[in-house]
C-alpha cells in the first residue's frame, strides 16, 4: 500500500512539473498567433477526451496557474489595491473557485450568446468549445500580470506600482532590485499593449468563425466583446 501511495505520487508530482513546463509553451504559442485560440479548442474537441490536450495546456489549466493562483496570492500580497484582495473569509478551493468564475465570466457570457445564436445547445460540443476559445482569449490579459507579480515576489517587491511612480524622482535612493523591478514593470507594459492587439485579434477570428453576419457587423462585436473584456479584466489577474 505503502508503494501505492509513493506512485500515485510520484505520477502526481510529474504531472504537475510536465504542466508548468507546458505554461510558457502554451502562453507563447497563443501570443504568436491568436486564431490558435480557436483552432486549437475546435482540434482538441475532435480527438477522444484521452487523447486531448496533450502537447499543451487546456484552457482551464492554463487559467487555474496564471490567473487563479496569482489571483489567491494575491488576496494574502497585495493589501486593498484591488476587488479580490478585499474577498475575506474563505478558504483556499473556494477562493480559487471564486475566482476562475469571475476570471472566465465574460468566456461563459460570450459563449452562451453565440451558443444562443448558432441555437445549439449548452451540452453540446460547439458550447465546450467556445468556452475553450474564449478562456484561452484571457491568457492576453493575465500574462503580463502573472509575470509581473512573479517578478514582484521574487524580488521581495511590493506590487503597488504607484507607489514606485510617486516617487520616480528619488531614484538615488533605490537599490539593485528597484531598478530590476522597473525593468520587469516596463516589459509587462509592453507584453500588455501586445497582449490588446492579440485579445482583439483572437476575439475577431472567433467571431468570424461563428458570426455569419456582414463583416462590419463582425467587427463591431468583436469591438463590444473586446471593451466587455478588457474592462471586465482591469480589476483581476
Amino acid at each position: 500500500m505503502f508503494e501505492k501511495l509513493i506512485d500515485s505520487f510520484e505520477k502526481l508530482c510529474l504531472q504537475i512539473i510536465i504542466e508548468i513546463l507546458l505554461v510558457p509553451v502554451t502562453i507563447f504559442r497563443l501570443f504568436q498567433k491568436p486564431s490558435r485560440c480557436y483552432e486549437f479548442s475546435v482540434e482538441e474537441m475532435e480527438k477522444e477526451e484521452t487523447e486531448r490536450f496533450r502537447d499543451y495546456l487546456s484552457p482551464i489549466k492554463l487559467s487555474v496557474y496564471t490567473s487563479v493562483i496569482i489571483s489567491v496570492l494575491l488576496m494574502d500580497y497585495s493589501g486593498e489595491q484591488n476587488f479580490i484582495s478585499r474577498v475575506k473569509g474563505l478558504s483556499m478551493v473556494e477562493k480559487a473557485l471564486f475566482i476562475f468564475l469571475f476570471n472566465n465570466f465574460t468566456a461563459v457570457l460570450f459563449s452562451v450568446i453565440l451558443l444562443w445564436y448558432k441555437k445549439e445547445k449548452v451540452n453540446t460540443i460547439t458550447f465546450r468549445t467556445l468556452l475553450f476559445s474564449f478562456i484561452y482569449t484571457t491568457v492576453y490579459t493575465s500574462t503580463p500580470f502573472f509575470l509581473l507579480i512573479l517578478s514582484a515576489m521574487f524580488l521581495g517587491q511590493t506590487v503597488n506600482v504607484q507607489l514606485y511612480l510617486d516617487h520616480l524622482q528619488k531614484l538615488e535612493t533605490y537599490s539593485v532590485k528597484d531598478y530590476i523591478f522597473f525593468i520587469a514593470f516596463f516589459m509587462f507594459v509592453i507584453i500588455g499593449i501586445i497582449g490588446l492587439f492579440k485579445l482583439f485579434k483572437a476575439l475577431h477570428y472567433i467571431l468570424k468563425e461563428n458570426f455569419r453576419y456582414h463583416p462590419y457587423v463582425v467587427w463591431v462585436f468583436t469591438l463590444l466583446f473586446f471593451l466587455i473584456q478588457l474592462y471586465y479584466a482591469r480589476g483581476f489577474v
